[in-house]
């Protein structure tokens, strides 16, 4: 696993702090988290404003949430999370589902002419079908997956999220297309 720099004594301190509603506590636990969310962030939206937007809604959702965090020593991996999910909702409702980039598409489905004005809702339908089966597999397959068709990463990108090698990115990938190709396929 990967050195996060943070200290998780501190971390688990200022949660505690904070869920007994010490308003000082959150401003701590925003300032030291700020950047390592905002690096992940940046990652997932390339948009400056779409950042902005999503980090204040990441904050906000922690401010709210918190009292859902069941272990305060998971405070940063449930933060990131949340960041995950902020960004993935934002590219759902901004981006017409990026037509679940052709090459997956292709793979799985036979081709559409270029002028078929059906194609957004095919590529809509085709997303959400996929998530849904993607969804009920590996959190890792899945993922992989959203990053690459959904948030268009590389597969550099990709590791560097989820801080794992390019080699097991390449594998959830494939293990998604295969599962894909298993259940959509012809």
């Amino acid at each position: 696993m990967a050195n996060t720099g943070f200290d998780q004594q501190y971390l688990t301190a200022l949660t505690q702090r904070v869920r007994g509603g010490d308003a000082d506590a959150f401003t701590e636990l925003y300032t030291v988290t700020y950047d390592n969310m905002l690096r992940r962030v940046r990652l997932l939206l390339r948009d400056p404003d779409d950042v902005h937007d999503a980090m204040q809604e990441i904050y906000m959702s922690v401010f709210t949430k918190i009292g859902s965090l069941k272990l305060d020593r998971l405070v940063l991996p449930w933060m990131r999370q949340i960041a995950y999910h902020v960004c993935c909702d934002m590219l759902r409702r901004e981006l017409p589902r990026r037509q679940l980039a052709a090459e997956l598409t292709d793979d799985i489905l036979p081709p559409m002419s270029a002028d078929n004005s059906l194609r957004p809702v095919y590529d809509r339908d085709m997303w959400d079908r996929a998530s849904a089966i993607l969804k009920d597999r590996s959190p890792q397959v899945f993922e992989a997956f959203s990053l690459r068709f959904l948030a268009g990463l590389k597969l550099r990108e990709i590791a560097d999220y989820m801080s794992v090698s390019v080699t097991s990115v390449k594998r959830y990938i494939r293990a998604a297309r295969d599962i894909l190709k298993k259940e959509l396929g012809p």
